[in-house]
């Protein structure tokens, strides 16, 4: 029969049914699962890492760590400390499966420091290796400076938006954008979009974050806090501008939230 049900009596369910069927549950995100241990925090001495405790869900993989683990940053470099899920490694079995002396050695998990580009494989479709971020690093001769690179699972965390080419940001100003539990919500902070060299567009949100309907709007207030007439565009394919309605001297800043479906 070419028709199956994983979770019928007497099949066997693989470790990969499982991890479908999980991402699937997750919307095929991975991430941090929140209070979990001490959520891997991460200290550096010289250019050693070390890892917490916590746990993570990586392509629908259950990952915990639960002891300290370190990992040693190259000098000179830059890059990312992540848990890495390699499904190309092989599990090491002692034993006999039933038995009490049976435990497996797992060997497709563990912490790498990485430099370069990310490999974020789908594990549930042919892919081998997941490299999830914990923390971006920039290392000197002797130590490492510490940036949080990935939020819990249904929060990103608040992350920097794609900016428009020539946008202007004023002194203590920002574009960030976050998704938790599917609702978006994005920041902006001393933008003055009258002065930049790409018409009135702000950035670009991924569009797997943008909304289903044709743009939101929202009135806009000045570094004063003062509304005034500037309506911010979020269309369906990302794109983030404003609409003057009436002059202004720059400075824009407020939030919008949207949700997602």
């Amino acid at each position: 029969m070419a028709i199956t049900m994983y979770q019928a009596d007497r099949n066997y369910v693989t470790p990969a049914n499982d991890g479908s069927l999980y991402s699937a549950m997750l919307n095929d995100t991975s991430g941090i699962i929140n209070n979990r241990g001490n959520n891997f925090a991460l200290t550096a001495d010289g250019l050693v890492i070390s890892i917490d405790t916590g746990q993570a869900v990586i392509g629908g993989r259950s990952v915990e760590i639960t002891a300290l683990e370190s990992v040693t940053v190259p000098a000179n470099s830059s890059g990312s400390i992540c848990l890495v899920v390699d499904l190309t490694k092989t599990n090491t079995v002692t034993g006999d499966a039933g038995d009490p002396t049976y435990a497996v050695a797992v060997n497709q998990v563990y912490t790498s420091a990485v430099t370069g580009t990310l490999t974020q494989d789908d594990l549930n479709n042919g892919g081998f290796i997941y490299e999830l971020p914990l923390a971006t690093f920039v290392s000197t001769a002797t130590a490492v400076t510490l940036t949080a690179a990935t939020g819990y699972l249904n929060d990103t965390g608040w992350l920097t938006l794609p900016n428009a080419t020539g946008l202007v940001i004023g002194s203590g100003g920002l574009t960030q954008y976050r998704v938790r539990n599917n609702v978006v919500y994005i920041r902006l902070q001393a933008l003055d979009t009258s002065k930049t060299t790409n018409a009135n567009q702000i950035g670009t949100i991924p569009s797997k974050y943008a909304p289903s309907i044709t743009f939101m709007t929202a009135g806009m207030d000045d570094s004063s806090g003062t509304p005034y007439g500037i309506e911010l565009h979020v269309q369906t394919s990302g794109l983030i501008y404003a609409n003057y309605v009436s002059p202004h001297n720059g400075g824009i800043g407020g939030t919008i939230t949207y949700p997602l479906g």
